[in-house]
């Protein structure tokens, strides 16, 4: 690729273990009974290429949402850092004044971060066009992906969590609901944000005094479907001195998501919609309304790996396989994997054994070496595309998944790091600026029953502060 350098420097030894393992990493590790053949991790010099430190670096391992820089580095490489995706909106049938007299078309190309403000946005647009009454349905034209149906509960049996939301070329604010429960003077108030056309919360909470133990606790939610409509009763007691508290969960399917989405923020512009949804290939009777850009690639990749997007990166994957692909492929899927397999062994790295699976690391099947994982970090190093990518990395204690830790150590935002967790696994990987000036690549993946969140975090920041205390 003309971006990048030659990547001979990517022929690495392959070392099993290092001669020493520093005792600050070494100790953490035998704290929280963690073997070292669980752990997969490897330390560079970048400007050397000279391995600091290598554990089991040509190990496969599950990444996590490590996974997600190999998509994002790929798709910034692929279709270049200002890439946006559109959104079409079509008319079909006649237009009688400020009525439509037939259907509305929504035609979706993927835009992964279709927040409920971009969405207004656009419906802003079709009434700038002349439409407020629509004497027909609200058709959803998805079939850019081809996907099959997608199972929430299939991974780890809870569907209404945000990271099981799957892809879809019209995907609307990640299918995400935010429940709010907030004290007002001795009463407690729920909504829900956004608000949708067919949901309705029954709020059955008391305020209770005493301090705050709990924001979770003392109270529940229950959801019925009923008369077309999505009920949730919230019942028990919450206590004022715990102020705002929220949850975000996927209470519709994509979907029906959008639709209610459109017929809520629709109507309150004051239009009107007589129909229903349907799901299918646009008419060839309809006519084009208006085509709306999405943000760019560079903003988008920010999301997907400071706040580890799981859907935005599925939607960045099969992106990758339709964008590349004339016609559009069957399976969007595997032609995005397939697209980047071949990028990276085009430009000098061993793509043995990887596999991408979704692009998300939301898998149990995923699979990369910290040596393979590495070698991706560095060609983006020596990218054209270096500043956009390494914006989009978490900086220790500042911001994205990283925000919350090292807040005491010198590393103070000179690590821009990715971190992965599924059940059993840690993972990270990225760049640090150490205080001796020199840049290092690291990463760590680790695969034990033993590893969780906080140990593993544990064992990562003594990585870290390892690579940042080089002289």
């Amino acid at each position: 690729m003309k971006h990048l350098v030659a990547l001979c420097c990517l022929l690495f030894t392959s070392a099993g273990f290092a001669n020493n393992i520093p005792n600050s990493i070494n100790d953490q590790l035998k704290r929280f009974g963690i073997p070292l053949s669980a752990v997969s991790l490897e330390v560079r010099d970048l400007e050397s290429n000279a391995s600091l430190l290598s554990i089991n670096p040509d190990q496969l391992q599950n990444p996590a949402s490590v996974m997600k820089l190999v998509t994002t580095a790929s798709a910034l490489e692929m279709l270049g850092p200002t890439f946006q995706w559109k959104t079409e909106y079509l008319v079909d049938g006649k237009m009688v004044g400020d009525t439509l007299q037939g259907n509305i078309v929504m035609r979706g190309h993927g835009d992964p971060f279709l927040t409920v403000d971009k969405f207004w946005s656009h419906l802003l647009a079709i009434r700038e066009r002349g439409i407020r009454d629509i004497r027909g349905n609200f058709i959803l034209d998805n079939t850019l992906f081809n996907l099959p149906v997608h199972d929430r509960a299939a991974f780890d049996g809870n569907p209404q969590r945000l990271y099981n939301v799957g892809a879809d070329a019209t995907l609307t604010n990640f299918s995400a609901t935010r429940l709010v429960i907030e004290p007002r003077g001795r009463r407690v108030n729920v909504f829900a944000d956004p608000p949708l056309a067919n949901l309705v919360i029954h709020n059955k909470l008391v305020a209770q005094d005493g301090k705050c133990v709990s924001r979770n606790g003392g109270w529940s939610m229950n959801q019925k479907a009923a008369d077309g409509s999505l009920h949730l009763t919230f019942t028990g007691t919450y206590r004022p001195r715990c102020g705002v508290h929220s949850i975000s969960r996927a209470l519709l399917s994509n979907n029906e998501y959008t639709y209610q989405l459109f017929r809520y923020l629709w109507e309150s512009m004051g239009g009107t919609i007589s129909g229903g949804y349907r799901t299918g290939a646009t008419p060839d009777t309809a006519k084009l309304l208006v085509t709306l850009p999405s943000r760019s690639l560079t903003e988008n990749i920010a999301s997907i790996n400071k706040y580890s997007n799981n859907v935005m990166a599925r939607q960045l994957l099969l992106t990758i396989g339709t964008e590349l692909n004339d016609p559009p492929p069957a399976n969007a899927n595997a032609a995005g994997i397939a697209a980047i397999i071949s990028w990276m062994a085009s430009i000098g790295i061993d793509t043995s054994g990887i596999v991408i699976d979704n692009g998300s690391g939301l898998s149990r099947n995923a699979r990369i070496s910290a040596k393979q994982m590495n070698a991706l970090l560095t060609a983006v190093w020596h990218s054209t595309w270096r500043p956009e990518f390494m914006a989009s990395l978490s900086l220790t204690a500042l911001d994205g998944t990283m925000r919350k830790r090292l807040k005491k150590s010198g590393i103070v935002g000179r690590a821009r790091i990715k971190t992965g967790l599924v059940n059993g696994v840690r993972s990270m990987s990225g760049f640090v600026h150490s205080r001796n000036g020199k840049h290092y690549i690291v990463t760590m993946m680790i695969g034990s029953n033993k590893v969780n969140f906080w140990n593993g975090n544990q064992v990562q920041d003594a990585v870290l502060e390892w690579i940042y205390q080089r002289q």
